[in-house]
C-alpha cells in the first residue's frame, strides 16, 4: 500500500528498490520466523483419530469380525461419526481462527523505490529504512539514521523509564516508541532479532492447563491403565463362565471394554467448546486456546489495565480555562499553530488537535517534548514563543489560584496542561490557560465491570499512571473498593506482595510488578484472568490463567494470550465468559452421564470377575441407552444457557454426580442376575435382555433426576428422550434381535416383574441419591482443604 504524499517527498530518505528486497527476501535475509501457529491438518485429523480409545475400538472391531460377529459392531454407528464430527468442527475452527488472525498482523512502514510504503512486518529485508512513529511497535533490530523519538525498551532491557533514541542509536524489536519519530535503517531480521531471545526466554512462563484439560487427561490415563487389566480379567471369566466359548467369550469382553469407554464425553468436550470458538469468532473474538474459555469463566480476580482497557486509549479535552487578559479563541488559535509544528503525534496531540486543529505557520526555533522535561516550545515567526506541558515543568510561575484549578481537575482523574507565552525559548513566561484533558471512558465500561462484580469476580486495576488518578476512574466505571489505591513506585516486592491483597487499585506499577501482582492472587488460590495490551503486560499476561490483549495494542501481547478481543474492546468480555460457563456447566452434568455408564460397567465386570459369573452384555445392547439417554441428551443438555461461575474440580464434580446414578443402575441389574439364578428355567438371552431393557429404562430415570431442577429446555429433553425410548424398546422386544433383545413372548412374567421391579429399586434408591452427593462432597471438600494446607505449608 503506498501511504506516500507530496509533503514529506523531500523528507523521505534513500531506501531499497524493489528488485534488492526481492533479492535478499530469496536469500533469506527476510523477517520471518518459523513459528507454531496451531495444528496442522494432519496433526487435527491425527490427534481425533490415533488415539487410546480409538485403538481400543480398531482391536475390538477385528475381533469382532474374525469371528462373525457382525451384529456387535453396533458401536461403529457412534464412535465414527463421532470421529469425523470431531476432525470437521476442529478444522473449520482452525480456519476461522486463522481468517481472524490475519487482522492482528502488525505493518511497517518502509521505503521501497524512493516512495514510503506499507508492508507485511514478515516482509521486512535487511537494510530497509523504516519509518516508527509515536505509539508504534518497533517490528526489527535497527539503527537510527534522522530524527528524535524516546522508546521504552521496558519489555527487553528491564528499564521502565523511556529512553531517548537519536542518530546512530539502536532500536530493539519488541520495543515502542513513547514520542517522537524516527527513521531507521534495519540491522537484523527473523530469529537474528534481539526479541526472539526474549521470547525463548519467557518460553519458561507457562500458562498452567485449565482444569478440564487437566482433568480430562488424567481420568483418560486412569483408564487406559484400568482397561487392559481388566480386559484380560474379563476374557478370561467370560471364557469359563460360558463353557469355553470363545466366540461368546469375545463378544460379551468387548461389551466389557467398550462399555467402560467413555469416549463421547471427550467429544462432548471438544463439540462443544469448538462451537463455542466458532460462535465467538463471529463476534470478533479471536480464541487461540479453546481451553482458556474455560479459565475466563472460572476467573474470581479480573487484573484490567486502565488505558486501552477501561478507556479506550484516546484523550479528550474537557475543560479550557483561560488566564490574564487571553481568551479561549487567542488559545485555540496559539494551540492550532503549535500543534501544527509537531513533527509527530500523540495521544495529547490528538486530543488537543481534535479540540482545535491544525495551523500551518513558519517555525524559528523548538524544543521538543520529552519525559523528562514534561513540555515543548515553540517559536512562530511573527506570533511569539509559546510552552505546553505539565503545569510544574513548564517555565512559569504557578499561582494559588491556579494550583486550586489543577488539584479541582485532578480529583476528576484528569490531566492539565499549562500554556504559556514566552519572551524566547530559553526564558520564564506568563500563563495563558489551564487545559483539562481526561481518557476517555469505554462507553460499556462500568455496565460491563458491574456484570463481573454481580458475578462475584473481584477486579483490580494495575496501572502505570499516578494512582489516585486511577482510582477516580475506578470509581467513575464503578469499581467495587476504588478508594483503596496503592501507588507501587516506591515499595519493595515483600511489601507489595503482603499487601496485595488489601487494595484494589495499583499505580506505578511496574513490568515486573505486574508479574508479582498476578503471581501473588493465584497464589492465594485465585483463578485470574489478566487484560493488556502493551509489550510491557507480556510477561504478566504469561503468568495469569488466562491472558485477554487488545488487538489493538502491541503483537507480542497478542502472541502470548489466548484470547484476543480483535475489535478491543472490553465489553466482549461477557459474551466469551457466557460461554465459557454454559460449556463447563452444561458438560459437567452431561459427562456424569458418560461417567455413569463407565462406572455401571465397571462395577459388572468387577462382579462378573469375583463370582465368574461371567459379563452379560454384548456392545449391541447399549446402542439404546448410549444414543438416547447418553449422547443425544448429553449434546442437548450442552446447549442450554447457563451463566453460574464455574466452581471446583471438574473431575470431582463429574465423578461424585454419577456415581449415585451407576448406585441406582447397578443395584436393580444385581438383583436382577441374582433371581436368574434363584429362579431357574430362564434362558441367558433373556436374563440380559431384561437387564439392559432395565439399565436403559433406569438411566432414563437418572437423566430425570440430573435434570431437576427442571427448566423449559430440560423438560423438553426429558420429552424427547422419553418418546424415544417409548417406540424404541417395544420395537426392540417385538423384532427379532434387535437392539440385542430377544422377543418378549419368552418368560414374559420374568420380562415384566424384572423390569418393574428394577424400576420400583431404582426410584427407591433415587431418595438416597441427594445424600449420597453430598456425602461425596464432603468428602472431596475434606481432601480439597488438606491439598490447600499442603500447599500453603
Amino acid at each position: 500500500m503506498n501511504i506516500n504524499n507530496t509533503e514529506n517527498e523531500k523528507s523521505i530518505p534513500t531506501g531499497l528498490s524493489s528488485e534488492e528486497a526481492e533479492c535478499l527476501t530469496a536469500e533469506g535475509k527476510v523477517n520471518r520466523v518459523k513459528e507454531k501457529t496451531g495444528k496442522s491438518y494432519a496433526k487435527i485429523i491425527g490427534d481425533n483419530l490415533f488415539t487410546v480409545f480409538n485403538l481400543m475400538y480398531a482391536i475390538i472391531s477385528v475381533v469382532l469380525v474374525a469371528i462373525g460377529s457382525i451384529s456387535n459392531l453396533t458401536f461403529l454407528a457412534i464412535v465414527v461419526p463421532n470421529v469425523l464430527i470431531a476432525i470437521i468442527l476442529e478444522i473449520r475452527s482452525k480456519r476461522a481462527v486463522e481468517k481472524l488472525s490475519v487482522t492482528t498482523d502488525p505493518k511497517a512502514s518502509v521505503v521501497r523505490d524512493g516512495k514510503l510504503l506499507q508492508i507485511e512486518a514478515s516482509d521486512i529485508v535487511i537494510g530497509d529504512v523504516m519509518l516508527v512513529e509515536s505509539g508504534r511497535q518497533i517490528l526489527s533490530d535497527a539503527v537510527v539514521i534522522s530524527g528524535l523519538a524516546e522508546a521504552n525498551e521496558s519489555m527487553l532491557t528491564g528499564e521502565s523509564n523511556a529512553i531517548k533514541k537519536l542518530e546512530g542509536d539502536t532500536l530493539l524489536a519488541g520495543s515502542y516508541l513513547v514520542s517522537g519519530a524516527v527513521w531507521a535503517r534495519v540491522t537484523a531480521v527473523g530469529k537474528d532479532n534481539y526479541v526472539h531471545k526474549i521470547e525463548s526466554a519467557a518460553k519458561g512462563f507457562k500458562a498452567p492447563a485449565s482444569n478440564l484439560f487437566r482433568d480430562l487427561n488424567k481420568l483418560i490415563k486412569y483408564i487406559g491403565v484400568l482397561l487392559v487389566p481388566m480386559a484380560v480379567l474379563i476374557g478370561i471369566t467370560n471364557y469359563y463362565a460360558y463353557d469355553r466359548d470363545i466366540v461368546g467369550a469375545l463378544e460379551k469382553t468387548s461389551g466389557s471394554i467398550i462399555g467402560m469407554i467413555p469416549a463421547g464425553m471427550y467429544l462432548l468436550v471438544t463439540v462443544t467448546l469448538t462451537l463455542s470458538v466458532i460462535k465467538l469468532s463471529r463476534k470478533r473474538t479471536l480464541v487461540q486456546d479453546m481451553y482458556s474459555i474455560e479459565m475466563l469463566a472460572a476467573a474470581d480476580v479480573l487484573c484490567l489495565d486502565k488505558t486501552g482497557t477501561i478507556t479506550d486509549g484516546t484523550m479528550c479535552v474537557t475543560s479550557v480555562v483561560p488566564l490574564g487578559e487571553n481568551d479561549e479563541a487567542t488559545v485555540a488559535d496559539v494551540i492550532a499553530m503549535i500543534e501544527g509544528a509537531e513533527d509527530s503525534i500523540n495521544n495529547t496531540s490528538r486530543a488537543l488537535i481534535e479540540k482545535f486543529g491544525t495551523k500551518m505557520s513558519t517555525i524559528v526555533d523548538k524544543i521538543p517534548f520529552s519525559s523528562e522535561r514534561k513540555y515543548s516550545a515553540v517559536e512562530i515567526d511573527g506570533v511569539g514563543a509559546f510552552a505546553i506541558g505539565a503545569p510544574h515543568f513548564v517555565p512559569c510561575e504557578v499561582t494559588p489560584e491556579m494550583e486550586e484549578k489543577i488539584r479541582e481537575h485532578a480529583a476528576l482523574g484528569e490531566r492539565v496542561l499549562l500554556l504559556a507565552r514566552l519572551e524566547k525559548l530559553d526564558t520564564v513566561g506568563t500563563p495563558m490557560a489551564l487545559i483539562a484533558i481526561a481518557d476517555r471512558i469505554r462507553p460499556n465500561a462500568k455496565a460491563t465491570i458491574e456484570g463481573f462484580q454481580s458475578q462475584g469476580v473481584s477486579v483490580k486495576i494495575i496501572s502505570g499512571d499516578h494512582a489516585a488518578t486511577v482510582s477516580t476512574i475506578a470509581g467513575k466505571v464503578g469499581v467495587i473498593g476504588y478508594e483503596n489505591y496503592l501507588s507501587c513506585e516506591s515499595i519493595s516486592d515483600e511489601e507489595l506482595s503482603v499487601v496485595a491483597d488489601k487494595y484494589t487499585v495499583f499505580g506505578r506499577v511496574t513490568p515486573e510488578q505486574k508479574v508479582l501482582l498476578v503471581n501473588t492472587f493465584k497464589a492465594a488460590g485465585h483463578t485470574v484472568a489478566m487484560t493488556g495490551d502493551g509489550v510491557n503486560d507480556t510477561l504478566a499476561l504469561k503468568e495469569s490463567n488466562c491472558a485477554i490483549a487488545m488487538a489493538g495494542g502491541s503483537e507480542m501481547a497478542c502472541k502470548v494470550s489466548q484470547i484476543v478481543l480483535l475489535d478491543s474492546d472490553f465489553a466482549r468480555l461477557p459474551d466469551v465468559v457466557r460461554e465459557g460457563r454454559r460449556c463447563i456447566n452444561n458438560v459437567r452434568g452431561s459427562a456424569s452421564l458418560f461417567l455413569m455408564k463407565t462406572m455401571l460397567v465397571i462395577c459388572l465386570s468387577l462382579f462378573s470377575v469375583f463370582t465368574v459369573s461371567g459379563y452379560p452384555f454384548e456392545p449391541s445392547q447399549f446402542v439404546l441407552l448410549e444414543m438416547f439417554v447418553i449422547g443425544i441428551a448429553s449434546v442437548l443438555l450442552a446447549l442450554e444457557p447457563n451463566n453460574k461461575r464455574i466452581e471446583g474440580s471438574f473431575i470431582k464434580t463429574v465423578l461424585v454426580k454419577s456415581a449415585p446414578s451407576a448406585v441406582v443402575m447397578f443395584l436393580p441389574v444385581l438383583g436382577i442376575l441374582l433371581a436368574y439364578k434363584l429362579l431357574g428355567g430362564i434362558s441367558l438371552e433373556c436374563r440380559n435382555s431384561v437387564a439392559m431393557i432395565a439399565v436403559t429404562l433406569i438411566g432414563y430415570v437418572n437423566l430425570f433426576a440430573i435434570c431437576r431442577p427442571f427448566t423449559k429446555w430440560r423438560v423438553a429433553v426429558v420429552s424427547i428422550i422419553g418418546a424415544a425410548l417409548a417406540i424404541s424398546v417395544p420395537l426392540g422386544l417385538l423384532l427379532d434381535d434387535m437392539f440385542g433383545f430377544i422377543p418378549a413372548t419368552e418368560n414374559y412374567g420374568f420380562f415384566l416383574g424384572m423390569t418393574v421391579a428394577g424400576l420400583a429399586l431404582s426410584l427407591l434408591l433415587q431418595l438416597f441419591r441427594a445424600p449420597i452427593e453430598a456425602f461425596l462432597f464432603r468428602i472431596t471438600e475434606k481432601k480439597n482443604k488438606k491439598e490447600r494446607k499442603i500447599n500453603e505449608d
